[in-house]
């Protein structure tokens, strides 16, 4: 495997103070970009989302500090290797701060680059299972991508130690939401079934670009709403995306088999068409 590389506002550097209020408090956002020949996919998209999530953590200007530093992560790559293809994960703290809750005075927020290199080919997922652990609600950061993800990180652990490779991940009334890295579609027929993400889950990229442009594009409707048992008895399909994997078609849930493949073929045809939207 190729060596990651890592840059600190701008620096080429893999360390971070221990008094970053990130690294101590979860103080911050981020994103995971697609990389293509040194192009940011669905770039825009992003910006908007991270500059929501600074907006809901009071930053200071957050939509002005969203988009510099996306374009600012996409300029120092391809400065730094031309024409690169793989995964930037873009993370922007707080900075640094003393002991304690309280919001300095003063806020310098800091962002933090990691490169990987290349990008895998991902097949179906196959069985997964519905985790035990659940999302929290809270509905003060609807959608956004905040860097605690406890929860994913224990969910996944869960599901691998159990010999899966991912699991479903449920609200507090059990209904699915989302697998642990990835936005959650059933298709039903001729309609796609996604649940809301204004109490729990990720308002993801790609969810946002099937919701905007591909799903009517490819002729189905769209529903978002909570996941029943009926919908998932009856479902046809289903399948997870996220921004690196794009579309990823999901096998089975537990007793659960979707045995189709029509809807999420073609999205995936379609989904990393865009590139700067």
């Amino acid at each position: 495997m190729a060596a990651e590389t890592f840059w600190v506002d701008g620096v080429a550097n893999t360390e971070v103070p221990p008094d970053d209020r990130g690294l101590c408090l979860a103080d911050g956002a981020f994103e995971t970009l697609r990389v293509e020949s040194g192009v940011i996919s669905c770039k825009r998209r992003h910006a908007k989302r991270l500059g929501t999530g600074l907006y809901v953590l009071n930053f200071p200007e957050p939509s002005q500090t969203a988009l510099k530093c996306v374009d600012e992560a996409e300029a120092i790559l391809n400065n730094t290797i031309p024409q690169a293809t793989g995964t930037l994960r873009l993370t922007l703290t707080r900075g640094s701060g003393p002991r304690g809750y309280k919001v300095p005075e003063r806020q310098k927020p800091r962002c933090i680059l990691r490169f990987s290199p290349g990008l895998a080919n991902f097949g179906a997922l196959a069985p997964l299972t519905v985790s035990r652990v659940r999302w929290s609600s809270q509905p003060f950061f609807r959608g956004c991508k905040l860097l605690a993800r406890t929860e994913q990180v224990v969910a996944l652990e869960e599901a691998r130690g159990r010999g899966f490779s991912d699991a479903i991940m449920c609200d507090a009334s059990g209904s699915w939401v989302s697998t642990t890295s990835g936005n959650l579609f059933l298709r039903v027929g001729d309609r796609f079934i996604t649940p809301p993400v204004d109490e729990v889950g990720i308002a993801g990229t790609r969810r946002e670009a099937i919701l905007d442009q591909w799903a009517e594009m490819l002729g189905y409707q769209v529903s978002i709403r909570k996941i029943s048992s009926d919908d998932i008895a009856s479902a046809q399909e289903a399948w997870c995306c996220n921004s690196v994997v794009g579309i990823r078609r999901i096998v089975a849930v537990d007793q659960f088999t979707f045995t189709e493949m029509t809807a999420s073929d073609a999205l995936s045809a379609c989904i990393h068409r865009e590139k700067a939207s």
